[in-house]
């Protein structure tokens, strides 16, 4: 237990051997491909792809987990998810103004809500100092978070 000090709880990609393992990890890398990728899809086209992909990088972006330490490289994946995310919210938003039955819909009020969270998630992720990441889950997640 080499970086762990006796007694101290530590989430597993929080110790040295954890990140050694993570950052040499290929599919790992493979899969940060494939979601910067899906991120970079067109919003209109791809709503459900991209929140999945963002919903990955919500999951991620806590420290230590993501696979490089690259702060820039970080920070343009989670502008970029945030992007994306309010884009997908903006064409519900738009759907609903034409079918207003839509702001009724229960399960509509928390994919609005879930979206809002899940962009704060990556916005705090992108400050400085960074928040601890919220003990709840997106109003959409379910019991995934915990």
């Amino acid at each position: 237990m080499g970086d762990q000090q006796a007694g101290e709880v530590v989430a597993p990609w929080e110790t040295e051997d954890g990140q050694r393992w993570l950052e040499a990890l290929n599919p790992w890398g493979q899969a940060m491909r494939l979601i910067h990728g899906t991120l970079q899809l067109e919003t209109k086209q791809h709503p459900q792809e991209i929140r999945a992909a963002a919903a990955l990088v919500v999951m991620f972006c806590r420290d230590n987990l993501w696979p490089t330490r690259d702060e820039n490289q970080i920070d343009r994946v989670l502008e970029l998810a945030a992007r994306q995310l309010t884009s997908i919210k903006q064409l519900y938003e738009i759907k609903a103004r034409s079918n207003p039955k839509m702001m009724t819909n229960r399960n509509y009020r928390n994919l609005l809500v879930s979206i809002d969270q899940e962009v704060r998630i990556l916005e705090a992720r992108m400050s400085d100092p960074k928040p601890p990441m919220p003990n709840e889950a997106p109003a959409s997640w379910g019991d995934i978070w915990v």
